[in-house]
């Protein structure tokens, strides 16, 4: 009977993100008293420890601990990923790779602190300049950045025509390169199917003191959101120099965030969408396809906003049901 009423209750929040053209809502589990922490993490050389605050032992994560953490990690990052991908329109793609004749590519740092360097120069001449930034690397184990960019004009980037065009079915030693010479393309672009990008003028960054630039007009939103999205999976956190998956500019377009309490007292079920105030919720009930639920106690749901608008004025969709009564009735 005690446990029972010592036992931790939650309350559940939801969290609204609006988008253009849509609105992302999750709804999750907060305690209702402050849990007092008992470890926090600490660096030792590069290593991640925990620290036990009440002993002050320092102990290492143990497997599950860390495949937790990462996983929660590397959703926080999708998230936002996904939503400044849905919230900002860029014009360019770029990719910077670095000459070892030029630097020690193999240096991470040293690739790292150029990068740094050299983007910081342009926020400073060009303080409008949005990007994202996705680091790779190379099967020789080097680090090249693939970007993101806009507001940011021709002149100012101190681009040049490279003579070479993008160009899907482009091979090179067995290998898709996706450019080849406008020759070439003219010569075989009725052998194949057309996408979007293919004839798309490459181009080379002058500004670029490190290594080479290709840099090409972003022709699908959505197909580019899509391509880079790809990269997160390619995590560089390990390393001492990339902390983060990817990098972007401190002035990119956020979405609003609004936060709501829904319910209080529950106990955490295992099946968060099983909860009937859930399956009843009108924004649930008229989101888009299936919600995504996480091992987090986390549901989440995509709703059109106009559809979400029409709910908060006081307006209640017809189901697919009740517009098929009306029509028979009208």
């Amino acid at each position: 009977m005690n446990e029972k009423i010592n036992s931790p209750t939650y309350n559940l929040y939801s969290t609204e993100r609006r988008y253009k053209n849509e609105t992302l809502m999750s709804f999750y589990f907060q305690p209702n008293n402050k849990i007092i922490k008992k470890f926090s993490p600490i660096d030792i050389n590069g290593e991640r420890y925990k620290l036990d605050l009440q002993s002050g032992e320092v102990k290492e994560y143990t497997k599950k601990e860390m495949l937790s953490s990462f996983k929660a990690s590397l959703r926080r990052t999708t998230i936002l990923m996904n939503m400044l991908l849905s919230m900002n329109d860029f014009d360019w793609f770029w990719t910077l790779t670095f000459d070892n004749e030029r630097i020690n590519r193999y240096d991470d740092k040293q690739v790292f602190e150029c990068y740094v360097k050299y983007i910081n120069n342009l926020k400073h001449k060009y303080p409008n300049l949005k990007y994202m930034c996705f680091p790779e690397r190379h099967e020789d184990n080097c680090i090249h950045f693939h970007l993101l960019v806009a507001d940011i004009t021709v002149k100012q980037m101190g681009l040049v025509n490279s003579g070479k065009v993008c160009c899907h079915w482009a091979m090179k030693k067995g290998k898709k390169i996706g450019l080849c010479s406008r020759e070439y393309f003219e010569k075989t672009k009725h052998l194949h199917e057309l996408k979007e990008t293919d004839g798309e003028p490459i181009y080379n960054i002058t500004t670029f003191a490190y290594g080479y630039t290709t840099v090409s007009r972003i022709c699908s939103r959505e197909r580019c959101n899509s391509y880079v999205k790809k990269y997160v999976e390619k995590a560089l956190g390990s390393t001492e120099v990339f902390k983060k998956r990817f990098y972007y500019s401190s002035n990119l377009n956020v979405p609003d965030v609004v936060k709501k309490l829904i319910g209080a007292d529950f106990e955490i079920p295992k099946d968060i969408d099983k909860l009937s105030c859930l399956q009843n919720n009108i924004f649930v009930k008229n989101s888009k396809g299936q919600p995504y639920v996480s091992d987090y106690n986390v549901m989440q749901v995509r709703i059109d906003n106009e559809i979400k608008d029409c709910i908060d004025k006081g307006l209640i969709p017809l189901s697919e049901k009740e517009i098929l009564e009306l029509g028979e009735i009208f």
